[in-house]
């Protein structure tokens, strides 16, 4: 199963940015994860994923992402760190009971450059793999 969640989702250099701030609360950090993990949900539930909830899932992410403007490109372990938000938005559209070791089988991660920003998520049914 498939879904699409449209971005740029924040990078690590973003997310460590926004627990920075607000005088060292992590007040930024909290919106960010929320607005951040609704969103997901959103996708998910759109896609219909929480029609069929799975116990233990194993993810692959497929980020596209442009090319800025002078040419550059986030760093793969900076975009990566937006999955926090994918892992929390299964578990809000009710896809996944969790997201621990229990529910997580693995993630495996490609990077394309192209015209649209964001994450193709695919999941697999890892219900029969031991956590």
């Amino acid at each position: 199963m498939k879904f699409w969640v449209p971005g740029p989702l924040p990078g690590q250099n973003e997310i460590v940015a926004a627990a920075k701030g607000s005088a060292g609360k992590g007040y930024a950090y909290a919106a960010m994860k929320k607005a951040w993990t609704d969103k997901v949900a959103w996708c998910a539930r759109a896609a219909k994923l929480h029609q069929r909830p799975f116990t233990r899932v194993r993810l692959e992410f497929n980020w596209i992402e442009p090319k800025n403007a002078n040419g550059a490109q986030r760093d793969p372990d900076n975009i990566e760190a937006g999955q926090k938000f994918v892992w929390d938005g299964l578990v809000v559209a009710g896809v996944l009971p969790n997201d621990t070791r229990k529910q997580n089988a693995g993630t495996s991660h490609s990077h394309v450059v192209g015209a649209l920003s964001g994450v193709e998520v695919t999941i697999i049914d890892a219900s029969q793999e031991a956590p």
